[in-house]
């Protein structure tokens, strides 16, 4: 009778998981749900649960150990690939609905805009007159070939996620190898955007209104979204140094070199007698160099375009600062680098002044409006729940366009139908 017990309930469990199923087999895609449970993947299964049904208990060993192999085969199934991947909900839509916390968890966006390649030159001394005193600033010559750059794609959200635009740099002719591998698949891209095989190629983020400005294979100049005085961000490769020393490394300081002194450059103790083992991220000596590099916040000197002489380069621009890379030493050229306008000086632009104001400044004074603030001293709000606050007004309003119902968007900033003497949305500051 134990034999039969245990065929009982593994016969009453495959049944369970049968009905289990097939409530759930017209589950949304957007749900995830293990397969093994389903009775399409189990068609031996039905078929011997409807004989035992007609045949009775003589068959409930055969059941069991269907039940049991049908079950094993299941379990031994269920793999990273045998769950639907789930598509999370950004944004509720409706009240009793919770986003889970690493839906978001998220920074605002600061698109830097557009950019460009250019090459490193060489470093300069440049003499600057500053309250009647002159004094010497380096800087670095950036020179863009013949050429130029030039709009190879763009990219927007519907299909990418976001707007961006791609910029190649310095034709070229592919090699032989070039043609079978990856790089094959950017030169038939190029190629289907009627494009000229470019060496260089990158995306820059750009804002909705700044995107619809640039087509496919137009050309782009740097005194087309620089001025001389602007900061940019410029991005590079290190130069490689080899195996160096904690102190080159590091900056670690040295022991001293008279008085019969046995530790010059030595690293000293790493470790203790317990744990009795180094401890990770200690400064040892190790690799220097060769890795991504930006410079933040380089102003720009000079620009000059439209160059039409032998032996030079199409383009110059002089920032002020150093510039990870090397510089031109051989006929290939220097480093390459790409460059855009500095993220910190986005920040004024004008893109948050949509965003609701928590906390302002005004001038005390008699017959000053308090609900004007004074320029550059009014703090906004740019996310909720970690979210950007900007994305989330966009995708509410996919729901409800006017707003939520009954809500008074008087003081709403991200609505046309808003107070924007009350919303603090003054377009001054």
């Amino acid at each position: 009778m134990t034999w039969l017990r245990g065929a009982l309930c593994v016969s009453c469990a495959v049944m369970a998981t049968r009905l289990y199923s097939s409530c759930f087999v017209q589950a949304p895609m957007s749900t995830s749900l293990p397969r093994a449970g389903r009775a399409s993947d189990f068609p031996r299964l039905a078929e011997t649960s409807a004989s035992s049904t007609q045949s009775g208990l003589t068959s409930l060993p055969f059941v069991a150990l269907a039940g049991v192999a049908a079950l094993a085969g299941a379990t031994s199934r269920r793999t990273k690939s045998s769950t639907v991947s789930r598509k999370a909900s950004l944004i509720a839509t409706r009240p009793d609905q919770a986003i889970p916390w690493w839906d978001r968890l998220t920074r605002p966006t600061i698109e830097p805009g557009i950019g460009i390649w250019a090459e490193k030159l060489n470093m300069t001394t440049i003499f600057e007159e500053e309250e009647g005193n002159v004094k010497a600033v380096p800087a670095t010559i950036l020179c863009v070939k013949r050429g130029g750059n030039m709009v190879t794609d763009k990219r927007w959200p519907e299909k990418h996620g976001h707007y961006s635009v791609q910029v190649g740099y310095e034709r070229y002719t592919p090699d032989k190898y070039e043609k079978t591998g990856k790089r094959a698949l950017h030169l038939k891209r190029l190629a289907r955007m009627e494009c000229p095989p470019l060496r260089k190629l990158k995306d820059f983020r750009v804002r909705p209104q700044d995107w619809e400005k640039y087509e496919i294979g137009q050309k782009i100049l740097p005194s087309d979204f620089l001025k001389e005085g602007d900061l940019v961000d410029v991005h590079g490769w290190a130069k490689g140094k080899g195996f160096v020393g904690r102190i080159k490394k590091w900056g670690g300081k040295r022991g001293p070199m008279t008085h019969g002194s046995k530790h010059h450059r030595r690293e000293g103790s790493i470790g203790a007698a317990f744990p009795k083992r180094v401890l990770p991220k200690r400064h040892r000596a190790g690799w220097l160099g060769a890795t991504k590099s930006i410079a933040h916040n380089l102003q720009v000197l000079k620009i000059m375009d439209g160059i039409d002489e032998d032996n030079m380069p199409e383009s110059i621009i002089v920032v002020k600062g150093s510039v990870p890379g090397y510089t031109a030493h051989w006929e290939s050229g220097g480093s390459y680098v790409w460059l855009h306008k500095a993220k910190d000086t986005l920040r004024s632009d004008g893109r948050f002044k949509r965003d609701p104001v928590w906390l302002w400044f005004y001038h005390k004074d008699e017959g000053v409006d308090p609900l004007v603030p004074i320029k550059e001293k009014a703090w906004t709000w740019k996310t909720m729940w970690g979210r950007d606050i900007r994305w989330i007004t966009s995708e509410v309003k996919k729901y409800w366009p006017d707003g939520f119902p009954g809500y008074d968007h008087i003081m709403d900033p991200f609505y046309d139908d808003c107070d924007e003497h009350i919303a603090l949305k003054a377009p001054e500051w």
